[in-house]
């Protein structure tokens, strides 16, 4: 799946039960066809307890668009008892990841801490 400005690559584990998906690129509203698609292909291929692990240290920016399939695939993998991933994202990708708690936030942002007169 290639476009210039995004890409999936997939690599299916040995034994079939993982998938990685490496997404590298933009992710904005042009690439969620595509997105879509690999998503759909990644949980086709398994059974339960088959493991999607979405891999976001490429990906440059993130548009709404791809973080709803992204929820949708967590949704999916929940209601078929699938394994479910998102890793390595980073910057402003991580933070809005974080907001929709597809990964845990690592500081969105610092608490005011009191100082004793």
């Amino acid at each position: 799946m290639n476009d210039p400005r995004y890409e999936i690559e997939r690599i299916n584990h040995r034994t079939g039960s993982t998938v990685h998906l490496h997404l590298i690129g933009a992710f904005d509203r042009d690439a969620h066809r595509v997105l879509r698609a690999g998503m759909r292909d990644a949980f086709a291929s398994g059974r339960r307890g088959h493991l999607v692990v979405v891999d976001m240290a490429r990906v440059e920016t993130i548009g709404s668009e791809c973080i709803e399939l992204l929820l949708i695939g967590y949704t999916r993998a929940m209601r078929g008892g699938h394994g479910y991933d998102i890793v390595h994202a980073a910057g402003h990708v991580r933070q809005a990841l974080a907001l929709t708690g597809l990964c845990e936030p690592e500081t969105l942002y610092s608490p005011v801490t009191a100082t004793a007169p």
